[in-house]
């Protein structure tokens, strides 16, 4: 039978409203009983449980579970919605067994378990350097290491992986567009006029997308969930799986590069390199044709991102806005410099660093 354990300091006052079975999701006792019910045999007994907060959401908050097993300690990661996310667990349970398990080289978490009274999904520990942290204090060898294999396991991840999930197409992008530009509307000069303006370029380039087959997305595919290690390259957070566009999700990582870059001046030169050797080791192993796209994904993903920006109370939101709507305004003006000329040509002429500033 599990023991009582005690709550970590980190877990203390938050439930609410929000998630409403946190509150029995970070009970020890509960949590104990549930492990004991769904975990393998030959792990043992659950006791002395103690939960650490990884990240909180207003609809799903992240966390691992540690316990003092037979002979050592254990611990794996669970993540609680506010709705049921069944399907989560299932999409992880499909993509693992097209290649991406735990024993494979480019993978993502293994699913223990999905615990419909709590809504907690229970996954893998991975133990390993998140891509961000080598990017960030890495050396040059290390950095390139780094971007080349977040490149291959995404050009992979979209060659292999079944497509799973709802269809993320231009419309629907494009309804969202006109919803973050009225979001922005408001806020007076520039950041009205820049949202405006980069919302009507975005559906003026929608036109000239190259038809590209769509694939199994991830949908916030950054290097803050890419965990390395020896001999495998791990991706986590699928809340967000889709079938998308395979551009998509490369101009989400670039993008989140270029962010981090602003937050941290003096890492500007290593995360360009970064950029460059990510994006050059994607389109040597993608499809042909699928640069094409990504920088009006850019385009997209930048007035989505500034106006998450503007929710936050602080004044440096305003300006970091300000800076991805600029950036969102170059990705456009660079796909109608290179209309007509291939990508790949584009990309060996130096035109794609143009691209995103670099």
């Amino acid at each position: 039978m599990a023991e009582s354990g005690r709550r970590s300091v980190e877990s203390e006052g938050l439930s609410g409203p929000g998630i409403p079975t946190l509150e029995a999701v970070l009970d020890p006792m509960t949590m104990g009983k549930h492990l004991e019910l769904v975990l393998p045999r030959h792990w043992g007994p659950v006791q002395d449980i103690q939960f650490q907060i990884l990240k909180r959401h207003r609809t799903r908050c992240t966390f691992e579970i540690a316990w003092r097993g037979e002979p050592a300690w254990r611990s794996v990661i669970g993540k609680v919605y506010a709705t049921d996310r069944a399907d989560v667990y299932r999409a992880m349970e499909e993509i693992g067994r097209e290649g991406f398990g735990p024993d494979d080289e480019f993978s993502i978490p293994e699913p223990l378990a999905y615990v419909p009274e709590l809504r907690l999904l229970l996954q893998e520990k991975v133990r390993g350097a998140r891509a961000k942290e080598v990017f960030l204090k890495g050396d040059q060898r290390d950095r390139v290491d780094a971007a080349e294999r977040c490149a291959r396991w995404l050009a992979q991840f979209q060659a292999w992986a079944p497509p799973l999930g709802r269809p993320s197409t231009v419309d629907d992008l494009l309804d969202s567009v006109r919803e973050w530009s009225a979001a922005l509307a408001d806020r007076g000069w520039p950041l009205a006029d820049k949202a405006t303006g980069l919302a009507r370029r975005i559906e003026a380039a929608a036109q000239r997308l190259r038809a590209v087959e769509m694939c199994a997305g991830h949908g916030h595919y950054t290097c803050g969930q890419i965990l390395l290690r020896d001999g495998r390259t791990a991706v986590f957070d699928w809340d967000g799986y889709d079938v998308a566009d395979p551009g998509r999700d490369v101009a989400r990582f670039l993008v989140e590069l270029k962010r981090i870059g602003w937050k941290t001046p003096a890492s500007i030169p290593a995360l360009d390199e970064v950029a460059d050797v990510f994006l050059k080791t994607y389109l040597a192993r993608s499809r042909p044709q699928v640069g094409g796209n990504v920088p009006f994904y850019v385009a997209a993903i930048c007035l989505k991102l500034a106006r998450k920006d503007l929710g936050r109370e602080a004044a440096r939101w305003s300006e970091k806005a300000a800076a991805t709507l600029d950036e969102g305004l170059r990705a456009l003006a660079y796909l109608l410099a290179v209309a007509g000329l291939e990508f790949g040509a584009a990309l060996d002429e130096g035109l794609c660093l143009l691209l995103f500033g670099l």
